[in-house]
């Protein structure tokens, strides 16, 4: 049982110690900031998966639950090994099929004649079409959005 509380513990700390960075979120710093946009027109767009990267939660979190749960009911340490290992894959697998998003590759050109190409999630962006005019606002991470004008 004691074995089973520090696990718990241990467990609740790591998970504490995740962060979230990137889709829809202003790092403090650049709040107030002015960022520099330029306007754009959207030469092709393809439909594209946006992967986050896993922070290792997921796969110690599995790990813990897999060793408590092989500690509870054998006392041989293959067994608690095959659990932390088992659990590990289990929770990886968990944390990185939380983080699919469907988003837009956009390839515009810019009004200098530069072409960029931008890769953003559908989920609270506009999707545009080819021959829109856009603006990107550069910054973390970079914006695409519809031109107003």
């Amino acid at each position: 049982m004691y074995k089973l509380v520090l696990i718990a513990l241990f467990s609740c700390l790591i998970v504490s110690c995740a962060s979230q960075d990137g889709v829809g979120e202003y790092r403090v710093a650049t709040i107030g900031n002015a960022n520099r946009s330029v306007t754009a027109t959207v030469l092709s767009v393809k439909q594209v998966r946006i992967v986050r990267r896993t922070s290792g939660v997921g796969a110690q979190a599995g790990g813990a639950l897999g060793g408590a749960l092989a500690a509870e009911s054998s006392d041989n340490a293959a067994i608690i090994i095959a659990g932390i290992i088992g659990g590990a894959i289990i929770g990886n697998n968990i944390e990185a099929s939380a983080g699919v998003l469907q988003g837009h590759e956009y390839l515009l050109e810019t009004e200098t004649g530069k072409l960029l190409t931008v890769a953003q999630p559908d989920s609270g962006n506009d999707i545009l079409g080819i021959g829109s005019a856009a603006i990107l606002v550069y910054g973390y991470p970079h914006r695409l959005t519809r031109d107003p004008r």
